[in-house]
């Protein structure tokens, strides 16, 4: 699942954070400090050619590196100064180099640099007071953010459905075990408590990350239009609580890209529907605007549609036919 990492910005951290996070680092100048392996990783996030980094002391007794080792993709980092939140990051990649520390910040003091390094993208500026974050988790209201931090799911988990910190592009890894057991344990006709959430989080996690890879840009399996993926959902094409566990956990399947600007809502609701790998109007609509849109995308042809997932595709045309 995705953490939330607190990150005080003030004195010289308010340096590093207007030369490398306000001012980010061009990716030339971080690619020779990258394994081989990671080069191509990171390039595929940054087209602009410009990076965010920030880095982190290893800490008295490693504490700090302990903790950096917690990080992964996905994690939101949240700056913070002044008792606000004032920026916030997601985190695409992180790795340990003294050098690049050196080159971009120099020492902290004898020995000492920010060598624990993560990546950041999607930077937003924010004006959160923290003493509302306080109050989500719990914390002394006047509680100042004094370190580097990376708090546990529980809290986490609250300021990313308080604050909807979380990002649409980087996913967090999920096993396929733990897709399966988040959706195999999630009961939808609860309410969403702490667990829940947390098990729905991973399903959508593996979902999203199965359909779009960390990709920025998606395409819709309905309309066949390209877009940033924050507009498209991982729907399922039969209904997920008509689904048997078996059907579930078919995640090949089971899913395909669908854009909010009306396709899905259209699929869900029988508007729509594929058969024999083409998208078909099913239901008459009484707005012209809506009949219009409907036209343009009947006859696309869907690239989700095959033996495997014909019959979930049929399910979906049965179950709407008979509402008719």
């Amino acid at each position: 699942m995705n953490h939330v990492i607190l990150q005080p910005s003030g004195g010289a951290g308010k340096a590093n954070f207007d030369n490398t996070i306000k001012s980010p680092v061009p990716l030339e100048k971080i690619i020779p400090f990258l394994d081989e392996k990671d080069v191509q990783a990171v390039s595929s996030h940054y087209e602009n050619g410009l990076v965010p980094v920030w880095g982190v002391t290893p800490g008295a007794s490693d504490t700090n590196r302990n903790k950096w080792d917690r990080i992964h993709t996905g994690d939101i980092a949240l700056f913070t100064a002044n008792m606000k939140i004032f920026s916030s990051g997601t985190v695409t990649h992180k790795f340990h180099s003294q050098e690049l520390a050196l080159e971009l910040w120099g020492w902290k003091e004898e020995g000492v640099t920010w060598e624990y390094i993560y990546i950041l993208d999607e930077i937003e500026e924010r004006n959160v007071p923290v003493q509302l974050m306080n109050e989500a988790v719990g914390y002394s209201t006047n509680k100042a953010v004094m370190g580097f931090t990376v708090l546990n799911d529980e809290k986490s988990n609250i300021l990313l459905n308080t604050f909807n910190f979380q990002s649409e592009v980087y996913q967090p890894s999920v096993s396929e075990e733990e897709y399966k057991e988040s959706i195999l344990e999630l009961d939808t006709s609860k309410p969403l408590d702490t667990k829940n959430v947390t098990y729905r989080r991973t399903e959508q996690a593996f979902l999203r990350k199965y359909l779009f890879a960390n990709k920025k840009l998606g395409t819709c399996g309905v309309c066949i239009k390209e877009m940033p993926v924050e507009f498209l959902v991982a729907a399922h094409i039969k209904k997920r609580s008509e689904c048997t566990d078996d059907e579930k956990v078919d995640y090949r399947n089971i899913v395909m890209p669908m854009c909010k600007f009306g396709c899905d809502d259209l699929y869900e609701k029988g508007f729509i529907t594929v058969q024999n790998g083409l998208v078909v109007s099913l239901k008459s609509v009484s707005s012209i605007h809506v009949e219009n849109y409907i036209n343009s995308i009947s006859g696309n042809r869907c690239v989700y549609w095959n033996c495997n997932s014909e019959n979930f595709f049929n399910w979906h045309h049965n179950y709407h036919l008979k509402r008719i």
